[in-house]
Formats: structure tokens, sequence, C-alpha cells
């Protein structure tokens, strides 16, 4: 049974003259897709709920990071690189204004979960998976450098309320 599996996989039947599995790059994919995941929830719940306590966007930023990732992802095979990433910021940026207004802080987290997908998934065979991971461990460090120092001088603030 592994074997015939190994050898379906090795030599990937095509459908249409598309192969049915690339397995390096589907690994590659899976790999990637789960360091984007781990770090957005990271910055979803564990740094933006900890800071608001609001569930509303929870689920919005996970599902905008996993689609920006997928979209970035895919279509990276197609030579669009920097030019489509830019664009995909813009598309977001319109969307902003056309939408009820949010405020800075969820503006910024969102900014930040964009960012993120854009980077783990338009990452070249030149950048290791150690740059990878250091780069998303500089954004969530900053971010909770941010909110601590934000908690910090709430102790002072008697309205109680989180300035960013």
């Amino acid at each position: 049974m592994n074997h015939t599996l190994l050898t379906l996989l090795a030599n990937s039947p095509e459908i249409f003259g598309i192969d049915l599995i690339n397995t390096p790059d589907f690994g590659e994919l899976v790999l990637r897709f789960t360091l984007n995941l781990a770090v957005v929830i990271v910055i979803a719940r564990y740094l933006y709920y900890a800071a608001s306590r609001r569930k509303d966007y929870l689920f919005s930023y996970i599902m905008i990071s996993a689609v920006v990732f997928l979209l970035c992802f895919l279509l990276n095979n197609v030579k669009l690189e920097l030019g489509f990433a830019l664009g995909l910021f813009a598309i977001f940026g319109i969307i902003r204004y056309r939408t009820d207004a949010i405020s800075i802080k969820e503006m910024t987290f969102l900014f930040i979960v964009i960012g993120v997908s854009v980077v783990n998934a338009l990452a070249n065979k030149k950048i290791s998976y150690a740059e990878l991971f250091f780069s998303n461990l500089v954004i969530i460090t900053r971010k909770v450098k941010r909110l601590s120092n934000t908690r910090k001088s709430n102790l002072l603030n008697p309205t109680g309320k989180l300035n960013y």
C-alpha cells in the first residue's frame, strides 16, 4: 500500500496537462500556511483580543489572512510578485473607504495581518525559514512591547481607555 502511494506521488498523473500533485510545492504550501496561521492566531487572539476584548474581528483577521496568503502564494508562480502585493494593499484600502469606519487600532491590526500574510506567502527560495520565522517573531514582539507600554500608561489614565 505504502509503495503504491509513494509511486503515485513520485509519478504524479496529469489531468488536462496539469499535475495532480506536486509533492514538494504542496509540502511548502502546507508548511508556510501553518506558519502563517500560527502567527496570525497569536496576533489576533493573544495580542488583539487581549488588548480590546472584542471578538467581532477575530474571525475576520484570520480569514483575511488565509485568503491573502493563498492568493499571494498561489499567484506567486505567475510572476506578479511585488506589484501584486501592492495592488492587494490598494484593494483593501479601497474596501476600507467603502465600509463602515473602524478604529485606527483595528486598521493597524488588519494591516499587520495582511503584511504578515504577504511576507509569508511571497518569500522566495532565497529566504530561509529561519529568516521568515525571525521576521514574524520581530512583528509579534514589537506589538507585544507596544501593548505592554500602553497598559503601563493606562495605569495613569483615569478613563481606562486604551490609547493607540
